[in-house]
């Protein structure tokens, strides 16, 4: 079914006590209180009681539940056979999110007096929050049994069978509603879903004509057998459908971005664009409803990729019509970082930043392309900035603490991204990403017990992450430490990747440490080959290990290769100082 099907149902949903009933039912107890069972109160105690409840209820009306359940539990000390106190004790914990609580007190209630219509209806509202969908089923039975008049519960019934596929219970129910009551809009659609779902297009096709029959003029209804038409590919039997409804109502909006959805998919998307276009220039066309069509071009990266100079005349259009609206101004960005055009989709992120700043998607999006451009006072700043905004969000303080370490501020980044970490939950992806960060930063500060515990995590949780043993290897050789578990980690990295210079430097950086020349000649050698040569560090590694071999000359020559491409270590021109002074 085409997407713009969607738009349509928006408005023909119905929705028939929906929330009243998704619901279940528990056995509990087998007691039931009848009227002659209830509590003998005496006058006083009768009086306590009633004033208990006028009470409690007047304090509910008012919002104040916490005075309201003291009273309500009041009247179940006075009479606790009192189903009334219960089921309301039920609807105030519903409210308050206490929904174990509210199912006990209205079963109590409904132990009480079994037949209530209203203490049934809640009953179904809790199961309905806690999907317990095989109770609700007994409930709305038990429902329709006492009240089988009330056609929404076996409606609502229906639709739970047909959301679990049992297509043809679900049927069973809507043909007797609908042979006690006639033909109704909510049941022949929901029938028609049913068909769709069951791939029975052809009796999909008779409910929606028996709407049409029913309300020849009804727009929506032809748009819905249009839709059904075109994903059945009876383009043909579409294209009458479309042609009645704008002989009908030429300008419906409805219809037209139904037209439009229908051309792209038969390839004709020259005319397509001609229809969006008259949409977007509509003036009593909502913006929500152009920037919900806006968006699926942004979100689907094929129509994306196949149409990016029609959506952005629809994104002119907008801009035109609604220069100062962020919501706009947004999809612009978007589209804007799409074709990575950064610089621009970071001045309309700031525009929006600027009047509406508790979006946090769009602090997101600022601060990735923040880091992207690279501007790290920018990235630190904003990120701090969007941290006071959204201080439970961990990823904020990823970019916090990335920026400080770039920014060679340790200590800050260490406790920036200890404190986003402690806010990760059931993110593993995010977590691997804080040790990462973390083992890096306390390596900066020297705090290496802190920055092996971190690098140990990372490794647990993603064994295989080339990366990470090749910075943790590198790590320990700088330090000389462990280097046969240095040296195991970093043969890793370079059977699985051969060619990666940095892989074969870090290796070769580690045989340097082991004293084992001729390998760490070789390795630094190999990375050369593949592409060190434009790489000033391990320019600088090469030169190292030839000044250790005796190579003096040719190191000198390799060390001021490094600097020509962008070492600025003090350490190199130290290095280069004294080899000049030797020679």
């Amino acid at each position: 079914m085409s997407s713009m099907k969607k738009i349509l149902y928006k408005n023909i949903l119905i929705i028939i006590c929906y929330w009243l009933f998704t619901a279940g039912c528990h056995t509990g107890k087998e007691i039931t209180k009848t009227e002659s069972d209830r509590l003998k109160l005496t006058e006083a105690e009768n009086k306590e009681y009633q004033y208990a409840l006028t009470e409690a209820t007047k304090y509910k009306i008012f919002g104040n539940l916490k005075q309201a359940t003291a009273l309500y539990e009041k009247c179940l000390q006075v009479n606790p056979l009192s189903d009334v106190a219960h089921y309301q004790l039920g609807a105030i914990n519903m409210i308050m999110g206490n929904i174990e609580n509210a199912r006990i007190h209205t079963r109590e209630a409904l132990e009480i007096n079994q037949e209530n219509y209203w203490y049934l209806m809640q009953l179904a509202q809790i199961y309905n929050y806690q999907n317990k969908y095989d109770s609700l089923k007994y409930v709305y039975q038990k429902m329709i049994q006492y009240w089988p008049e009330k056609i929404e519960i076996s409606y609502d019934l229906a639709r739970i069978y047909s959301e679990e596929g049992q297509y043809e219970k679900a049927l069973k129910i809507l043909n007797k509603i609908e042979d006690e009551n006639g033909i109704s809009e909510p049941v022949s659609l929901l029938k028609e879903q049913i068909f769709v779902r069951s791939g029975k297009n052809n009796m999909a096709v008779e409910e929606i004509q028996k709407l049409i029959k029913l309300q020849p003029g009804e727009i929506r209804y032809l748009g819905i057998l249009a839709e059904l038409y075109n994903s059945m590919d009876e383009n043909d039997k579409a294209k009458v459908v479309y042609e009645q409804i704008f002989n009908i109502d030429p300008e419906n909006t409805l219809a037209l971005l139904s037209y439009s959805e229908f051309l792209r998919e038969t390839g004709d998307e020259d005319k397509q664009f001609e229809i969006l276009k008259e949409v977007f220039n509509k003036s009593d066309v909502s913006l929500d409803q152009k920037l919900q069509v806006l968006i699926d071009y942004l979100t689907d990266q094929n129509k994306f990729d196949s149409q990016k100079s029609e959506i952005k005349e629809l994104i002119d259009i907008l801009l035109e019509n609604y220069t100062d609206d962020y919501k706009v101004r947004t999809a612009h960005a978007d589209y804007l970082v799409k074709i990575d055009e950064y610089k621009k989709a970071l001045e309309e992120y700031d525009y929006v930043l600027s009047i509406e700043k508790g979006n946090y998607f769009i602090w997101e999006q600022s601060l990735y392309i923040e880091n992207i451009l690279g501007n790290l006072e920018s990235l630190y700043t904003k990120s701090g900035e969007a941290i006071r905004y959204f201080p439970d969000k961990p990823v904020l303080y990823l970019f916090r603490g990335n920026a400080a370490m770039r920014l060679n501020k340790y200590e800050e980044a260490n406790n920036v991204l200890e404190k986003g970490l402690a806010k990760v939950v059931n993110n593993n992806a995010l977590k691997l990403q804080f040790y990462t960060f973390l083992a890096e930063s306390y390596q900066s500060t020297g705090d290496n017990k802190k920055s092996d515990e971190y690098f140990e995590l990372a490794l647990t949780m993603d064994p295989n992450n080339l990366l990470l043993m090749n910075n943790y290897g590198y790590f320990l050789s700088l330090r000389a430490e462990r280097l046969e578990y240095a040296e195991k980690m970093s043969r890793k990295t370079i059977e699985a990747e051969p060619e990666n210079s940095t892989y074969l430097d870090t290796y070769a950086w580690i045989m340097f440490k082991s004293g084992n020349l001729r390998k760490a000649k070789e390795y630094i050698e190999r990375a050369m080959k593949y592409g060190g040569k434009e790489d000033p560090e391990i320019l600088e590694h090469y030169g190292d290990i030839l000044e250790k071999m005796g190579q003096a000359t040719d190191a000198l020559k390799y060390w001021k290769l490094s600097i020509e491409k962008g070492n600025t270590s003090e350490n190199i021109h130290e290095k280069i100082l004294k080899a000049e002074k030797d020679e």
